[in-house]
């Protein structure tokens, strides 16, 4: 897997040393162990890779325009897109907010394995986090209408939501049904990906400005 990931680094743009790519591959490994006992994820080998992986490290070019502290991945599941996310802002803190105690103790496992000191777990449905952070992201979030006032609830006043989405039609009807007018969506490429995706950033002071 090792020259897949160097060249689906290369692809995205991403700049990388040696201990940033052996921690990615270390986590596909221990991802893959537990995932075929716990069935986190319905994906392995290269669609894992691609899927997951390279999906959450898309977003990367866009993250490094956006000035933020304190990250928070809400339903972080097996740890996407904030695991990989982490690796690559080693500055920066990120909270993985999952209500799912299997998944917690993956997450912290993971944490302690490969020493990411940037990361904190907290085993919790987001409606109990009762902290704010500058960065709220998610991929497969349940349903964005439904929780996005928690979303934003947990968001800093100067902050931003970072949601990884699909298509682009689809963006439009679920943001309408929120009545967020104030949003950005910019496309991204997944490496090997056919599949249209986008990251759509929202904030509470307004547009956001890259």
């Amino acid at each position: 897997m090792k020259e897949l990931f160097i060249k689906g680094l290369g692809m995205i743009g991403i700049e990388y040393n040696s201990r940033q790519l052996e921690v990615l591959i270390d986590f596909y490994n221990e991802l893959s162990i537990w995932n075929r006992k716990a069935g986190f994820i319905k994906a392995e080998g290269e669609d894992l890779v691609i899927r997951h992986f390279f999906d959450s490290l898309a977003g990367v070019p866009l993250l490094e325009k956006l000035e933020f502290e304190t990250a928070a991945d809400a339903g972080s599941g097996a740890g996407f897109p904030g695991i990989p996310l982490s690796i690559f802002f080693p500055d920066r803190h990120f909270t993985l907010i999952e209500r799912s105690s299997k998944k917690t103790a993956f997450l912290n496992n993971c944490r302690m394995l490969f020493a990411l000191d940037n990361i904190s777990v907290a085993e919790s449905e987001l409606e109990n986090i009762d902290r704010v952070f500058d960065i709220v992201t998610f991929r497969a979030f349940r349903s964005f209408d439904e929780y996005y006032l928690h979303l934003f609830r947990i968001l800093s006043e100067n902050g931003s939501l970072f949601a990884y989405k699909g298509r682009r039609e689809e963006i439009e009807s679920e943001m309408k049904s929120t009545g967020i007018r104030d949003y950005l969506v910019r496309q991204v490429n997944v490496p090997f990906m056919t599949e249209e995706r986008h990251i759509v950033m929202a904030g509470k002071g307004g547009v956001i400005s890259l």
